[in-house]
């Protein structure tokens, strides 16, 4: 239930603490209304970057900041992932389904020579607070004949991104 997933986040901190750099830690605050909590990372044993976490599901979670959504829907067991994230270089896979990249998984490296252009860079319009596409769409390559970039999934140190040919798009919408 929803107002369970702080005090689950809460219970996980060590484990996320064990997945951090030795100079990053966190600690969780439960405000204990169900749905409100707080992410509080120090680096270097200084306090860096607060957050609210909001709990949105069962299993996701707002990440606020200066009372903006800095990331939406985001799965509680993607949550140490994500503070890597902040902290470390991120690289970028291309997971391709159907047609002649039917499968593959390309590095940023492997698919320059098939970029048609590059997604828009929203930044400064989500700072605004308006709602746009997700951060790591940014300035993401478009490939010919292929949907997207769509977000499919966070790990450490790397975002996959999906790209659909329309068949497969069509069979998956149904």
């Amino acid at each position: 239930m929803k107002e369970d997933i702080i005090k689950r986040i809460e219970d996980t901190e060590e484990t996320i603490n064990n997945k951090l750099n030795d100079n990053i830690a966190i600690k969780i605050y439960n405000f204990h209304d169900r749905n409100n909590g707080m992410i509080v990372i120090r680096k270097d044993d200084k306090i860096d970057k607060t957050f609210r976490i909001k709990a949105i599901s069962s299993c996701q979670i707002d990440i606020i900041r200066n009372n903006k959504i800095v990331e939406n829907g985001l799965f509680i067991d993607d949550l140490a992932k994500w503070i890597y994230n902040l902290y470390n270089p991120v690289d970028y896979r291309y997971v391709f389904y159907g047609g002649y990249l039917n499968s593959k998984t390309l590095k940023s490296e492997e698919i320059k020579d098939i970029i048609i252009g590059k997604t828009p860079n929203y930044t400064e319009i989500r700072k605004t607070g308006a709602l746009v596409h997700r951060k790591e769409l940014d300035d993401q390559p478009i490939v010919k004949n292929y949907l997207g970039p769509m977000f499919d999934k966070i790990d450490y140190g790397i975002i996959y991104l999906r790209y659909e040919t329309q068949e497969i798009y069509d069979m998956l919408s149904e």
